[in-house]
This record gives C-alpha cells, structure tokens and sequence, in this order.
C-alpha cells in the first residue's frame, strides 16, 4: 500500500487556520488597538484623562487572569467552541455599550469587562481550538494564525478613526459589536472542537483513519491527570508563565505607544499612525517567520531569538531620539519580533503538555501569562506619570527581556504530557474500571 505523504492544509483546516486568525484580530483590536487610537480620542472627547483609564486596561487583565481559570475549566468541560461563542456574543453588547456610555464608571466597567471576554474567545477557547486541530504542525499554523494580530495595527488604527469621525464613536463600537455576533453565529454553524468531530484528523494526517477512530473514542472519555494542585507544582507550568508572560508584556508596551511615542518627540500623529501601519507589515512576516523558526528549530530556540530581538530593538528605541532613520528601524525591527510571541506562547504550552494534556494546563498557564502581561499597562502608566518617561518604560521592559531569556534558556521541551498511547492506556483503564464496578468487583 502506498503511504500518503501528510498534507496538514485542507479546506477544513484551512477554515480554522482562518477563524483563529480573525479572533486574533478580534483580540488585538479589542485591547491594543482601542488602547492606541479609541480610548485617547473617547478621552478627548468626554472629557477624561488618557492616564486615568489606561490603568483599569491592567485591572481588566488581573480579572481575565482569574476568569480564565474559570473559561479554562469550561473548555475541558464543555470544549472551546462553547467558551468562544459566549466570549463573543457578551464582549459584543461590551463594546457596544463601551461606545455609548458617558457615565464614568460604566465607561470603566466597560473596559474591563473587553479584557475579560478577549480571555475567554481568545486566551482559553482559541488557543485550544488550534491545538486540537493542529497538535504536530501547530508553530507553522501559528505562525499564519497570529497575523490577524499584526491586521489589527494595519487595519485598525488607520482607519478606525476616520469612521469615527465621519459615524461617530457611537455607531463604530456598535457596528464593532454587532460584527462579534456574527461571528459568534458563524462558530455555532461552522466551526467543531476537534478535527475528529469535523470528520478529519489532526494536522490533516490522510494515513490516519484508524487513528481518527480511536481518538473519537479517546477524546470523548480521556481524563487528564493535571489538577489544578499538580500544575501548581509543575516547575514548567510556572517557566512557561512567567517566561513568555514578561515577552508578553514587553510586547505590548511597547505597541500600544508606538503612536505617541513619535508624537512626544514632534512627529505628527499621521507620521506616527504610518509608521504602525508600516511596522505592522514587517510584523506579518515576523509571525511567519518565527512559526517556521518554530516548525524547523523547535520552540525553545525560536524564542532564545525572539527574546535576542526585542532587547537589540529596545535598545536602538531607547537611543534613537528624533533620528527618523532609526524610528523607521526600531519600529519595524521590534513589530517583526512582536509578530511572534502570540504563536510562541501557546506553542511551548503544546510542546511541553501535548494535545491531550494542552486544555488542562492552559487553564492555569493562560491566566498567569495574562496576568503578567497586563500589567504592561499599569507600567505604562507608571512611567508616564514619572520623571523617566517612556525612557525608563524602554529600561523597564530590556531589564524583564533578560529575565525572559534566562528564563526560555532553563526551560525542557521534553514533553510530560500523555501521548497518544498513554491516551488510549488511560480511556482503557477508565473503562476496565467501570466494568469492574458494574460487575461488584468480579472481574
């Protein structure tokens, strides 16, 4: 019989490779791109202080962090599907009500209850999504996935607020809103937890129909062995957090003041909308790019680079002052490295927990990772209420960089989730067990 070499895109992983990639967006626009553009034109306009609401971005966070226990839960229980559609459809009348409130204290609730949903749609019901799909290829598909995130700063901050100015804030975030209903209709429609359920096999593996049979079976009666008391034990669980959740946060503070950063040194704001828009593309590549540095090099090492990147690019950022060459250099150098810790965090969760232990130990591993990286914003804010600036921000962020790295470097990949044998051993056990019960113990 000849053996079929493995083909990992079809149109049904094709249709989910997509769907993770709008959620992306969805996600990005949501927290960065609201952070960037809506929330300083909101303030303006209401009468608020910018420095004021950014703080409540970072308490939205901590309270994702804890929720996404929570929506990790649901997603071994009910499965990510579930989890995404209801992030989407209450994030939706969220945004809504973000745009039309002028009541100080709805407007802030509003804030963080955006944070919490991205966790649900986002953190724990996509991230597994993927996994479940695509558990051996899943740096490659990542690495196409998480462009959604760079889309954000080439469609969103652009364009967002010249439709608020011709609509108005109002009618934007309804739209905005009514646009996650709809996708949450599409999830009910189209989209299945597993490829099994969808009638394929992971990764699109055309070799594996008795392999799709007995992961039908096993996936609807496996249990994990990973409680809550034995991640929190796990040395891995806490490296992987702490690690990629500072690369996280070193990410994002960096993004969300690439704008104002090239207004506080005398650039208008379109020069630095242009230069986000144009980073934003570099950053397209660096996703694809560090998906594949994922895919031949391993997890690991492909964030040893990542993590060498973003110090060498905050360094030229902290030194480049109003020279426009270097502006361009460091934005594009660092949007590049960005475009790669979105597929990098969810992938060494994958390699280190595998397919069958992924949801459990994102369910502990996503909320602290979430909870690190939010408080890039509380940073953020500190620093600009302080003498140092974005300066000290820059100092801050190379500092927690060197952290990530020692961290990336002492972490195994070897992976001490099941595999799909111990998988199968275990549903076997289960079910002998079962048996023994039913028969009073008589074998």
């Amino acid at each position: 019989m000849t053996v079929k070499k493995p083909e990992w895109l079809g149109k049904k992983q094709l249709v989910i490779i997509l769907f993770g990639g709008v959620l992306f967006l969805i996600c990005a626009c949501v927290n960065a791109g609201t952070t960037n553009t809506i929330l300083p034109m909101i303030a303006e306009i209401r009468g608020w202080k910018y420095e004021d609401l950014l703080p409540f971005m970072s308490y939205g966070g901590y309270i994702g962090a804890v929720a996404t226990v929570f929506f990790g839960q649901l997603v071994v229980k009910k499965g990510p599907r579930f989890v995404i559609i209801c992030g989407l459809l209450i994030g939706g009348a969220s945004l809504a009500l973000y745009g039309t409130t002028r009541i100080f204290g709805v407007f802030v609730f509003t804030i963080i209850l955006n944070r919490v949903m991205s966790c649900a749609y986002q953190q724990a019901g996509n991230a597994a999504l993927l996994n479940n799909w695509f558990p051996r290829t899943k740096g490659i598909v990542l690495g196409w996935a998480t462009m959604g995130i760079i889309l954000a700063d080439i469609v969103w901050s652009p364009y967002i607020p010249a439709v608020i100015h011709r609509i108005g804030s109002e009618a934007t975030m309804i739209l905005f809103g009514c646009v996650l209903v709809l996708i949450a209709l599409f999830a009910r429609l189209f989209i299945k937890n597993t490829p099994e359920a969808a009638g394929t096999c992971p990764d699109n593996n055309p070799n594996g129909l008795e392999e799709l049979i007995k992961n039908t079976h096993v996936m609807k009666r496996y249990q994990n062995s990973y409680t809550m008391k034995k991640l929190l034990r796990t040395k891995q669980m806490w490296q992987i957090s702490i690690g990629w959740g500072l690369l996280w946060m070193a990410a994002v503070a960096y993004v969300s003041q690439i704008v104002l950063r090239c207004v506080s040194l005398g650039y208008s704001q379109e020069f630095g909308v242009h230069v986000l828009q144009i980073a934003g593309a570099a950053a397209l590549a660096g996703s694809w790019f560090f998906g594949f540095l994922d895919l031949k090099l391993g997890t690991k090492k492909a964030s040893q680079i990542y993590a060498l990147g973003v110090l060498a690019m905050y360094a030229i950022s902290l030194f480049h002052k109003q020279s426009t060459v270097l502006i361009w250099i460091s934005a594009c150098g660092m949007m590049g490295c960005v475009g790669g810790i979105a597929n990098l965090q969810p992938s060494m969760v994958g390699t280190v927990f595998g397919r069958w232990d992924f949801a459990a130990a994102n369910r502990l591993i996503a909320p602290v990772v979430m909870a690190v990286s939010s408080s890039s914003f509380l940073v953020v804010s500190i620093f600009l209420r302080s003498p140092w600036g974005r300066d000290g921000l820059y100092v801050f962020s190379i500092i927690c960089t060197v952290v990530c790295f020692i961290i990336v470097t002492a972490v195994s990949e070897k992976m001490i989730g099941a595999n799909d044998t111990e998988a199968l051993q275990n549903v076997n056990e289960i079910f002998n067990k079962q048996i023994t019960e039913e028969s009073g113990g008589e074998k």
